[in-house]
């Protein structure tokens, strides 16, 4: 019984790691598409839908910085959304994290992201606002349904035509079912802290609204014509633990022929640059750089990993231009490593 507790254990536990990574949103198409021809799914208003434009965000030391487009919200317009990979999360905590800029704002406000059970397009909670304040920018949060001018949470002025890095936080907690929270922490490049921050930009937030039963649905929502925002959006990326960890991790397929490693694309790189994978089998995986003296210089993953197919996005900003190896290790019932060398130019 003990064995098949640990089995069972064990199980769960890389399950758990290989899932942390829930969704990723680069807006890596083509310029002039609209996003719903990549994933997203319209579901209000008729007309304007979401387009990719060029070119996309970036933010220093944040993975998913300088990688493809970026996607344009206006106002009373299409909204779209795109499902988490998965079914809903239900406990714990949800971190959505998305590089915003902001070229214009109401004084009142109102929200342009979200989340949603993937079973609905009406019930929003962690809802994101901005509004003018005095000629500069706010951001602000939501548990659920609230108009802007009755935000609980505001925080401090920001600039327009800044690119932030924006991190939702919502949490769900077991005493009640009205007893959730919501935070929003707000950064400027280059800070991308690798630990959960003590005291958020804003909340957190609690109110006697009724908490969400599960969260797996990302919504870019465009608004009213007299409130919304307009702004540039990428880089999304949602977790179930805080997500800065210098990489980000796509699960592509939970099937896998072979072992492999991939060139990574594009290369020569700046600052980001995508590197893929496949295992066949569960196996302990690193994939790390190393720099032409065979020293260490960055560690991608270091973890159990479920056989499939795997995209690795990673900003390597902090690194010298030059040339580099990254080594890709399996160990398990089966073992592999591969080497192969990229460039990075600044």
């Amino acid at each position: 019984m003990k064995t098949k507790l640990f089995s069972l254990f064990l199980m769960l536990f890389i399950a758990a790691s290989v899932n942390s990574q829930v969704f990723t949103e680069n807006f890596d198409y083509p310029a002039g598409d609209s996003i719903g021809a990549h994933g997203w799914t319209a579901f209000s208003g008729t007309t304007n839908n979401i387009p990719v434009i060029t070119p996309g965000l970036t933010y220093t030391n944040y993975a998913l910085s300088g990688i493809g487009n970026s996607a344009r919200l206006y106002r009373s317009s299409i909204d779209n959304y795109k499902n988490f990979t998965g079914s809903d999360i239900t406990s714990g905590s949800v971190y959505m994290s998305y590089m915003v800029k902001v070229d214009s704002a109401a004084g009142t406000g109102d929200y342009f992201t979200a989340l949603l059970p993937q079973s609905s397009t009406t019930n929003y909670f962690a809802r994101l606002f901005a509004k003018d304040t005095l000629g500069g920018l706010s951001f602000g949060i939501s548990k659920s349904s609230i108009s802007a001018s009755n935000l609980p949470a505001w925080g401090s002025t920001g600039a327009y035509g800044t690119t932030y890095l924006l991190v939702v936080k919502y949490t769900f907690n077991a005493g009640t079912t009205t007893d959730d929270a919501v935070s929003l922490f707000v950064f400027t490049s280059p800070n991308v802290p690798a630990v959960e921050p003590s005291t958020p930009y804003a909340g957190p937030v609690t109110t006697t609204q009724t908490d969400a039963a599960g969260l797996g649905r990302v919504a870019l929502r465009q608004g009213s014509f007299t409130l919304a925002p307009i702004l540039v959006i990428d880089g999304i990326w949602a977790n179930v633990t805080w997500p800065f960890t210098g990489s980000a991790i796509n699960p592509i397929s939970t099937v896998a022929e072979s072992f492999s490693l991939s060139q990574n694309y594009p290369n020569p790189f700046n600052p980001s640059t995508t590197i893929s994978f496949s295992i066949p089998k569960t196996g302990f995986v690193t994939l790390k750089v190393y720099d032409i003296n065979g020293r260490e210089v960055k560690s991608l993953i270091s973890e159990n990993m479920n056989a499939g197919k795997y995209e690795v996005n990673a900003n390597y900003s902090e690194l010298n231009s030059g040339v580099y190896f990254y080594k890709l290790n399996v160990s398990g019932d089966a073992n592999y490593s591969d080497t192969k060398k990229l460039m990075l130019v600044k």
